[in-house]
């Protein structure tokens, strides 16, 4: 019989028990680096922008020169020439001088200001200047976006689209970011059969190791899945031995149970090190969670039920994931939504109930307003529809026996 932790408890006996090493850093180009956590900080070499730039199309100006200027009497100012995008302005400009800049064109010494061409006109070789423009209006100034020395990214920020920009932007071509953490992923069952193959009479096709690949994979590691091992309690410890060599972390689908061919305890047992530190979560789907050690790195035990698989990988494999790049094991801002449960659930209490919802907009009682309905998607642990066809999940906590129809509930989304 299984002797079950709560899920908080669990997770933090997972996160005390690691020792976490160095993280291990590479450098990628940026365009690859999206997604990927920074492995050191990341400061400005230089300032951005560099010189001063103009943000509109109009004339580079002395501001001064434009006090007072109004369409009833404009200031007139001679034309000194044209500045090209890309090119130093040909000259500096004096008082009661302007020149023709475009957008993002460097502004001339002597200039502070950008006058909008909407509000001049060309006279031949003068411009008139219909309004008066302040002290560096229409203009970037050298360091306005970052200054050199400043902090660009903290080491462990998950690098985004718009970060790569900015680095590029400062004249990197690659950046060095914490490497992907290594994951062997078996699945074992001798009623388990590839995905590829017709399943017999009693036989399965494989589900959990691509999926778990796949979570992996979506999650900053690198997946190896290395297929199926029979119901066997030394096949399974070698086939594990062999991969804690090489992997960071390695995860069993299958056998994690209290049967008497759920062999993973014994085969993780049999490891050189920790061994299991504890086996059973308070929750549903994922009752049958194992977790366990081999000379400081981790082996988890999920379920053999793709669902049930899938909520321990989100709640337990996840965080050591994050650990693992340098990130902290909780993100502090997770996707979720407020939704309205629309129809009566029963828990069964004492354990954290993770129950799958569908979304939809629905009219509300005010005019025009619309709120987010929750439908459970109604399924065990072993029916992939429940996930499939749900957008995310909200937790029933242990204490509480069902919800009623109308319960404000989160959603997380997947």
């Amino acid at each position: 019989m299984l002797t079950v932790l709560p899920v908080a408890r669990a997770q933090d006996e997972i996160i005390r028990s690691l020792h976490i090493r160095p993280v291990r850093v590479e450098s990628v180009f940026l365009d690859h680096a999206p997604g990927r956590v920074t492995a050191g900080d990341i400061f400005a070499p230089e300032m951005l922008p560099p010189f001063p730039r103009s943000t509109m199309d109009g004339f580079a100006v002395c501001s001064a020169d434009t006090f007072g200027a109004s369409e009833e009497l404009p200031a007139l100012l001679l034309l000194k020439g044209n500045i090209l995008m890309g090119k130093e302005p040909p000259d500096a400009i004096g008082s009661g001088e302007a020149m023709s800049i475009p957008t993002g064109g460097m502004l001339p010494a002597g200039s502070d200001s950008v006058v909008m061409v909407e509000h001049c006109e060309l006279l031949g070789n003068s411009v008139a200047v219909f309004r008066a423009v302040t002290p560096l209006e229409n203009t970037i100034q050298p360091g306005d976006d970052f200054k050199k020395g400043d902090l660009l990214f903290s080491a462990g920020h998950r690098i985004r689209p718009q970060d790569a920009g900015i680095l590029a932007a400062q004249g990197f071509l690659s950046v060095e970011v914490a490497a992907r953490p290594r994951v062997v992923i078996f699945s074992t069952g001798d009623e388990v059969i590839p995905p590829g193959e017709q399943p017999g009479p009693g036989q399965v096709r494989d589900v959990n190791g691509l999926m778990l690949a796949a979570q992996v994979r979506e999650n900053g590691g690198e997946a190896t899945y290395a297929g199926i091992i029979p119901d066997c309690k030394d096949a399974l410890r070698e086939a594990l031995e062999q991969a804690l060599e090489e992997a960071d972390l390695v995860i069993v689908s299958g056998g994690s149970s209290v049967g008497t061919r759920d062999v993973a305890i014994d085969a993780i047992n049999a490891l050189p090190g920790e061994g299991v530190l504890f086996h059973g979560v308070a929750m549903r789907p994922g009752k049958p969670l194992l977790y366990g050690m081999s000379k400081g790195k981790p082996v988890f035990g999920l379920s053999g039920n793709p669902v049930s698989a899938m909520f321990g990988f989100i709640l337990f494999v996840k965080p050591v994931l994050r650990l693992m790049c340098g990130l902290p094991p909780f993100a502090p801002f997770a996707p979720a939504v407020e939704a309205f449960l629309a129809t009566n659930i029963s828990s069964p209490g004492g354990r954290e109930d993770y129950v799958r919802v569908s979304l939809q907009y629905e009219p509300r009682e005010k005019q025009g307003e619309k709120a987010v309905r929750a439908r459970p998607v109604f399924g065990g642990p072993g029916l992939l529809q429940t996930v499939v066809l749900g957008d995310g999940y909200f937790v029933v906590p242990r204490d509480v026996e069902g919800l009623p129809e109308g319960s404000r509930v989160k959603v997380f989304l997947f």
